[in-house]
């Protein structure tokens, strides 16, 4: 599943204006986030109706509810409900909190058609070297063929992120 996030290279986004921006470290952050609480609570347990409360990595908790179903891929419908879920990567540190509905299918061969939403979605702490402090809407699509690099795409907080 790890495989399912583009580089960290590539988080060397721009927001509207050309200023550097947190926005593409937060979206991944987040989607780091989230690939490590599906590995950490979901991986080998049966498809179908989930319903799961976890303690985050780093502190604060997260209720997971929905569906997965295994076809030539891994088919997810899920809402995690995070409360101050804390994580770290070498891009960011933060917590989040809100409901994150994740959504698609992938396989782990690096195919995937994920989308990402929430409304609203708090993001604080830190991220791509810029304090963050934000509570808004997610859109994002997390789309790959195998073998290929992934790319995520919508918006954070009104603004386009791409990477």
């Amino acid at each position: 599943m790890r495989r399912l996030l583009p580089a960290l290279a590539l988080l060397a986004a721009c927001a509207d204006g050309g200023e550097p921006s947190s926005d593409a470290a937060v979206v991944y952050g987040l989607l780091d986030s989230l690939v490590f609480l599906y590995d950490q609570n979901l991986i080998g347990r049966p498809v179908g109706g989930q319903d799961s409360t976890a303690d985050c990595p780093l502190g604060g908790t997260v209720h997971i509810t929905g569906t997965t179903a295994e076809t030539e891929s891994a088919v997810i419908d899920l809402v995690f409900d995070m409360d101050a879920c804390a994580n770290t990567g070498s891009d960011y540190d933060l917590a989040f909190t809100g409901a994150v509905a994740w959504a698609g299918s992938f396989k782990p061969t690096g195919y995937k058609a994920l989308s990402a939403t929430a409304d609203p979605l708090r993001a604080d702490g830190e991220a791509g070297g810029f304090d963050v402090d934000e509570t808004c809407a997610l859109a994002v699509t997390d789309r790959g063929e195998d073998g290929e690099v992934s790319t995520v795409s919508g918006e954070w907080c009104g603004r386009d992120v791409a990477f």
